[in-house]
Order: C-alpha cells, then sequence, then structure tokens
C-alpha cells in the first residue's frame, strides 16, 4: 500500500506541474510568428568546505528553427550559502549575440543572486532574485540595470524504481532604463540523477521554455524552446 501511495502522489505531482504550465502559458499572448529554438547548457561545480560552492556554466543557442547558432554566453561565481533557506551567488557573464542584420553585440555583466527556499515533503520551492548590471558594446545601451525573479516549484519523485525531479520555474524580467518588464521565460522540465562516477555527481536536465519578449514599439514576440542541461557536481 505504501508503495501505490507513493506512485498517486508521484503521478498527481507531475500532472500538478503539466497543469500549472497550461495556464501559466495562457497567460501570455503573443502576436509575432513564433520560432523554434534549442538551447544547450553545461555545468560543472564545486564545493569549496560548508558553505561555498564555486561554478562554470557555459550555454550555446540555435535559433530559425534551431538551423542558425546565434549565441553563446559564459557564467562563473561564487555561491554562499550561510542558512539551508537562503544562499547567495556573485556571478561574472560574458556573452557574444549575433544579431539579425550580422552585428554581433558583445556583453559583460555583473550579478547578484538571492534566493529563499523551502522544502516540504518531496515539494521544493524557491524564488531567485537577480540584480544585473550589464555592459553592452555595439549597441546604444551601455551600463545597463535589470532585475529579473524566478519562482520554482519542483518536486523530488520516484517511480518504476526511477528517480527523476519535474519542476515548473517562470523567469521575469524587469528592465529599469525602460521602466518595463520586457519579458518572461516559462519553462517545464525534469532533471534525472545519473548517480555517482567517482568523485561526481552527473544529472541531466530536459526542458521546454515559452519566451515572450517585449519589443521598444510594446509588441510582443515569442519563441518556443526546447533546452538540454548537463552537470557535474565534483
Amino acid at each position: 500500500m505504501p508503495n501505490k501511495v507513493h506512485r498517486f502522489n508521484a503521478i498527481a505531482g507531475c500532472a500538478g506541474l503539466l497543469v500549472g504550465l497550461f495556464f501559466l502559458q495562457r497567460a501570455f499572448v503573443v502576436y509575432a510568428k513564433d520560432d523554434f529554438q534549442y538551447w544547450s547548457k553545461y555545468e560543472i561545480s564545486k564545493e569549496i568546505g560548508e558553505y561555498f560552492e564555486v561554478f562554470y556554466e557555459p550555454e550555446f543557442r540555435l535559433r530559425d528553427d534551431a538551423g542558425d547558432f546565434f549565441y553563446h554566453e559564459h557564467r562563473q561565481g561564487l555561491k554562499w550559502k550561510p542558512l539551508r533557506y537562503l544562499s547567495f551567488s556573485f556571478n561574472y557573464l560574458f556573452a557574444r549575440n549575433q544579431g539579425k542584420k550580422g552585428q554581433p553585440q558583445w556583453e559583460h555583466r555583473g550579478e547578484l543572486d538571492v534566493t529563499p527556499k523551502i522544502t516540504l515533503g518531496h515539494w521544493n520551492f524557491s524564488v531567485r532574485e537577480r540584480a544585473e548590471l550589464r555592459q553592452v558594446q555595439g549597441s546604444s545601451g551601455e551600463g545597463e540595470w535589470r532585475f529579473r525573479i524566478r519562482p520554482a516549484i519542483s518536486h523530488k519523485t520516484e517511480l518504476f524504481g526511477y528517480q527523476f525531479q519535474p519542476y515548473l520555474t517562470n523567469d521575469l524580467f524587469y528592465d529599469l532604463e525602460r521602466d518595463a518588464w520586457n519579458q518572461n521565460r516559462a519553462s517545464v522540465g525534469i532533471i534525472f540523477p545519473l548517480g555517482r562516477w567517482k568523485v561526481a555527481q552527473p544529472s541531466v536536465d530536459f526542458y521546454y521554455m515559452l519566451q515572450s519578449q517585449r519589443s521598444v514599439r510594446d509588441d510582443w514576440s515569442s519563441n518556443h524552446i526546447f533546452g538540454t542541461k548537463f552537470s557535474v557536481k565534483l
């Protein structure tokens, strides 16, 4: 009986996240031609003592129905976890974005993350708040501040002997220069732990993202993104 109850809770948790994504998508209306993109991210991290962790996280993106490599970024940082329910991260990011007209843009970004979180049974809740100072070269905007808030919910699940973690997130962007919310990224995905290989703990993450963006003319466009992330903790 306990196994049946556990399986029912796991299935109910997954179904709840999928229903949540449906209503989340319905909340954002887009008015332009959609594009399909593929984003791939890789992360390697290592704990230093009890409270600190360093990481390196590159990402590569394909647009125009996943046929045009246009963007790559490289984030590295230091995480500080003074409490079980609170963490901070100090990051530096370099990005190169190839514009539609062939003009590349380079970006240097400093980031401060503050993430409160709580665990209730098999459910995890968190809200990552990020302040960004962006230096964008090749465009008119330099020294721009941006604020992001990303609530997330996930459920630790074991079904038929396999462990995985479905999750739902929504990353909201607020541009302080424009004084407007100008982007959101609603995602649903599943993380699969891959066991332990000697000193490494690898995992793989598959997700779907609906990215909605607001132009300076207040027009909204959207991208449908399939993404993967391969992580290794040392």
